[in-house]
């Protein structure tokens, strides 16, 4: 088939030469400079413009990509950070309430000194906390019994009751601990932003008795979010999907936003569209809390390379368009009498394409070309006369390619030296291994042979089976019943074990046990070999041909070399009916001596 295809190009090309002549003469009838040049550039100005566009918009979407892989790794930094301190909170929270029961402050103990002493104690682990990081600006204790702390310190106090009075009440109304997405207080110094953890408070016998607020600055978050990077627009949303804080321009529309919660990726990013606003890129990071931080990008912002590369592109392809249109059409008419003098000549090609007329008095490029168009037809004749050799030798090139794939020769003396390693330490099952291997690869090798006697390949499969049977026990079974006059034909090497191997690992996938038999007898001048096994058998579309040659590659190894060496009607059949195993049919002719294969592969050509 190659030779054929390589004999229909040579002659495409013939009729594309002759072809070539018609057209160039009816453009000699007509002004030849002006007008293909004039079309030259108005494609080469559709051409810039298209390139200019395909190149906008490649580098738009690499720069969105490279943006957005970018931005991914740093909001998963900032994530792990902003998780650590997120965790230290609560952690204090924990620990503040089970200290405070410990303390036990009761505003109605009789003994004024104790009554004072546990108050001081509960005001100075409060304001430990405070003290201990700059995260947490104050702390507020919702108690039956407020008390009075020091106006200027970080605590405050106040009734229980005052808790169903804040807007954040819902979010803790049924959980015993909640993040409070951020609010304004006042303080000391004027109005503060923050972001609170309350934690109700419980006794040792799990009566609810208080509440603890840990007021934490949005500063401090925003510091965290932040990083090391500026002008940047983030959101941090809890795990519930509430916008806890932000910094930059939060100008994207909430529903937008919205659809945001419903993603079930730790990450990811999407272009996002919207009618009120211009596009823009959003990337985003969960913790294993569930909090999701956000990036956004403007996308012209993202863009604006794309364009600026685009624009300069285009200047200056159409400046290079317009000085190359005069300078061509000034150079053009030196070209046009050789050109005409080619043209006249290709009108008159014989159909052998011998070129013995061409002018030899031109010593410029033209004279190059047509020396070079002499000598080419010229060739043509000796091109045709290598074909077949041509042919020939790739054939045997692919054959050589296929079955070196298989025979990797290191792997016996590797074999070897592990098998006295295994005898020396008493693994008895891993020499017994280890030894038919190396009889499989001194088999496989056969001094580098293509054909072996059928007896060495029938050794070669007892080997693989006997390797599969120490792993398998008595679960796997095996018969090779074989024509005795059969033993001492030739057969291309490592023909069987592919077929038994896929059985093995295929047929008997998720099986307790197994049984394979292998029959091998003579039908008249050819010579039938059959596997046959009980296994789940093959797939519905186990020949149908994929996309991508995953799997299955010593079964195609077989095929190719079974067709490079014979061709029709020898080859492989499989049939299988799903649960009743698989039967592998493999037809060969009869080899008495290796030469036979060469003599038949010349006569095949030959034909062809």
């Amino acid at each position: 088939m190659k030779k054929v295809a390589k004999l229909a190009a040579f002659f495409q090309f013939h009729s594309i030469l002759r072809g070539g002549s018609a057209l160039f003469t009816m453009f000699k009838r007509v002004r030849i400079g002006r007008l293909f040049f004039g079309s030259f550039a108005a494609f080469i100005a559709v051409l810039l413009l298209v390139t200019s566009w395909i190149s906008y918009s490649l580098t738009s979407r690499e720069l969105a990509s490279n943006t957005a892989n970018y931005q991914q790794d740093l909001l998963n930094e900032l994530n792990k950070r902003l998780v650590i301190q997120l965790n230290s909170i609560e952690q204090m929270s924990l620990a503040a309430s089970r200290n405070i029961d410990i303390i036990g402050y009761d505003p109605l103990e009789s003994d004024l000194f104790e009554r004072n002493r546990r108050k001081q104690d509960l005001e100075n682990l409060l304001a430990s906390i405070t003290y201990s990081t700059t995260m947490v600006q104050s702390i507020y204790l919702y108690t039956e019994r407020p008390f009075m702390p020091d106006s200027q310190g970080p605590i405050r106090v106040y009734n229980l009751q005052k808790v169903r009075e804040e807007d954040w009440f819902p979010d803790i109304q049924n959980n015993d601990s909640a993040w409070i997405k951020e609010r304004t207080i006042q303080t000391n110094k004027g109005p503060l932003n923050v972001i609170g953890y309350a934690r109700k408070l419980y006794n040792n016998s799990g009566i609810y008795y208080g509440m603890l607020m840990l007021n934490v600055k949005s500063s401090e978050i925003q510091d965290l979010i932040r990083g090391e990077t500026e002008g940047r627009s983030r959101l941090l949303f809890d795990a519930s999907g509430r916008k806890m804080t932000s910094i930059g321009d939060q100008s994207l529309q909430v529903d937008e936003l919205d659809k945001l919660k419903v993603v079930t990726e730790k990450s990811g990013s999407t272009h996002l569209s919207t009618k009120q606003q211009s596009d823009s890129l959003l990337v985003w990071s969960k913790s294993p809390s569930n909090w999701m931080l956000v990036e956004v990008t403007p996308w012209k912002n993202i863009i604006n390379g794309s364009i600026r590369l685009a624009l300069i592109l285009l200047t200056v392809g159409l400046s290079a368009i317009i000085i190359g249109f005069f300078v061509t059409f000034f150079i053009s008419r030196q070209f046009t009498k050789p050109i005409r003098l080619l043209l006249a000549f290709m009108s008159k090609l014989p159909d052998r394409g011998f070129a013995a007329d061409l002018p030899q008095d031109y010593t410029n490029e033209f004279g190059n070309l047509f020396n070079g168009y002499r000598k080419q037809m010229e060739r043509i004749e000796e091109l045709l006369d290598s074909l077949k050799a041509q042919h020939k030798r790739q054939r045997e090139a692919e054959i050589q390619a296929l079955q070196a794939m298989i025979n990797p020769h290191f792997l016996y003396n590797t074999l070897d030296q592990l098998n006295w390693l295994a005898i020396d330490s008493g693994q008895d099952k891993i020499s017994k291994i280890l030894s038919l291997m190396g009889k499989m690869f001194r088999i496989g090798l056969s001094n580098g042979e293509t054909l072996i006697p059928i007896a060495d390949e029938i050794t070669h499969v007892e080997c693989y089976l006997q390797i599969q049977q120490i792993r398998w026990g008595d679960r796997l079974s095996f018969t090779i019943n074989v024509d005795e006059s059969a033993r001492e034909l030739y057969i291309p090497r490592l023909t069987l074990q592919p077929f038994i191997e896929n059985a093995i690992i295929h047929g008997f996938h998720g099986r307790k046990k197994g049984e394979i038999h292998v029959n091998i007898q003579l039908i008249n001048q050819d010579i039938q070999f059959q596997i046959e096994d009980d296994g789940v058998g093959l797939r519905p579309d186990w020949n149908q041909p994929k996309v991508r040659k995953t799997g299955g590659y010593g079964v195609r190894n077989v095929k190719e070399r079974i067709e490079a060496y014979f061709g029709p009607p020898y080859g492989v059949q499989m049939t299988s009916s799903k649960g009743n195993g698989t039967l592998v049919t493999v037809l060969l002719p009869q080899i008495q001596y290796k030469e036979q294969v060469e003599e038949r592969y010349y006569v095949e050509n030959t034909h062809h």
